[in-house]
């Protein structure tokens, strides 16, 4: 049973690094108690290992101290996206940690071993998963999410999208370039926020999709693949700070259902550069 709270509270699913945990530290750093969930539970579980055998750093416990750190109640939650039997639960498991959802950022994705691969050399197996993960299992996690805030009357969902869903990348896999069915599940996902808005904005939720950039995460620094994403990222705090922007003071200045970009809005705010003319 939850203890009583006043202060708000938020959901942040794949929040034991990169972009995730940013965005939970900031939430907390706004005065926010936060769920979160991962597959990697402390620093150095078998999940954090990528292919090569690299150990990458990050987990639910560290993010939750993180968060404690800064005066907020973290709650955490173990979440494999493909299982199936556990994403209802498991924000059903946030909701009764916290007493309620303010917010939720719909960050987790489903991560292949290795780096991106050619559609021809992706198993059929693979590309289901690919799919699940980023696309069936992210609005099975939606559904409990929105008739939560519906029944309260209130509530903002972020989904964190990808320009690899939006715009025709000119890179190829192994310089950054990302794999077919990353594209198509990720362009699936930003329909979601805009239909939410429109269905349910009348009820008081608000929905966005945020495309955070390229970002140079731990696994984009770790894994050789991904270094040309990393080369031109830009620190996960940075999205973080974007992301707690948007949930909180943001939604007076952005229409329901939008689809943003993470790093613009950084820039407004002064913690990125403008861009060159």
């Amino acid at each position: 049973m939850a203890r009583p709270t006043a202060r708000p509270t938020a959901l942040v699913t794949g929040a034991s690094r990169g972009i995730g945990r940013a965005t939970a530290i900031a939430l907390a750093e706004a005065g926010f108690d936060v769920a979160i969930t991962a597959r990697t539970v402390n620093e150095g579980d078998e999940s954090a290992r990528t292919a090569s055998g690299a150990v990458l750093p990050g987990s639910l416990a560290s993010t939750a101290a993180e968060i404690e750190r800064r005066g907020g109640r973290a709650v955490q939650i173990r979440l494999d996206l493909l299982d199936r039997e556990a994403l209802v639960p498991a924000v059903e498991a946030a909701i009764s940690g916290l007493g309620h959802l303010d917010v939720v950022v719909n960050n987790a994705i489903y991560v292949t071993g290795g780096g991106p691969k050619h559609f021809l050399d992706q198993s059929p197996e693979d590309l289901e998963k690919q799919l699940w993960g980023d696309l069936t299992a992210q609005l099975l996690l939606l559904q409990p999410q929105v008739a939560h805030m519906v029944q309260r009357g209130s509530g903002v969902i972020i989904n964190i999208g990808s320009g690899s869903g939006k715009w025709r990348l000119k890179m190829p896999i192994g310089q950054g370039g990302p794999q077919l069915a990353y594209c198509v599940a990720k362009a699936g996902l930003h329909r979601a926020a805009d239909r939410v808005a429109f269905e349910y904005g009348d009820l008081g939720i608000t929905s966005y999709t945020v495309d955070p950039g390229f970002v140079a995460t731990e696994r984009t620094r770790m894994v050789a693949e991904l270094d040309a994403i990393a080369s031109r990222g830009v620190e996960p705090s940075v999205i973080g700070a974007a992301i707690a922007w948007l949930a909180t003071e943001g939604v007076a200045v952005h229409e329901n259902g939008s689809y943003l970009e993470a790093q613009a809005i950084s820039r407004q705010l002064g913690l990125l550069p403008p861009l060159a003319d």
